[in-house]
């Protein structure tokens, strides 16, 4: 008799922890859903578009930038020579890109930049970033271009 309690006990147990485990996974699903909302939608664009710090065209909140100054444009003094590239987030459907395509992009841009010899300037904008996995990208792409403007200056 003991032993018939005994395993039912251990049975219970058993499909208890499977029950626990499938929770889970489910709860782990639907937050993937969830974010998937905001970045699985073409919501990023990029923009040939130098933004200042607190500027936001209608259409376009900026998140990241680089500069890219040729070598002969550095001895400019008093010109603002070079080619911005900012990565923006736009209305939903408006984009080009969802988040992690926009994020390769950037960062294949800088490298490629850098590779060319050019110096690189960026700022970021973390405070306007309200999606999940933008502030993310964005230290990723600051990590990008800082490790990109060290090669530059030592390669």
């Amino acid at each position: 008799m003991i032993t018939l309690v005994g395993g039912v006990a251990l049975f219970l147990l058993f499909a208890a922890g499977i029950i626990a485990y499938q929770n889970s996974r489910i709860i782990a699903e639907q937050e993937t859903d969830a974010s998937r909302v905001y970045t699985g939608n073409l919501m990023y664009s990029v923009y040939k578009h130098d933004f200042s710090p607190n500027e936001e065209l209608p259409e376009a909140i900026p998140l990241f930038q680089f500069t890219v100054f040729e070598r002969d444009e550095e001895d400019l003094p008093g010109q603002k020579a070079g080619t911005t590239r900012a990565l923006c987030r736009v209305a939903a459907g408006r984009g080009e890109m969802v988040l992690s395509d926009a994020q390769n992009y950037m960062k294949n841009s800088i490298r490629e930049a850098a590779l060319e010899g050019s110096r690189l300037e960026h700022l970021s904008f973390p405070g306007k970033a309200d999606r999940h996995g933008e502030k993310e990208m964005i230290r990723g792409l600051e990590t990008a271009a800082k490790e990109e403007a060290a090669h530059a200056n030592h390669g």
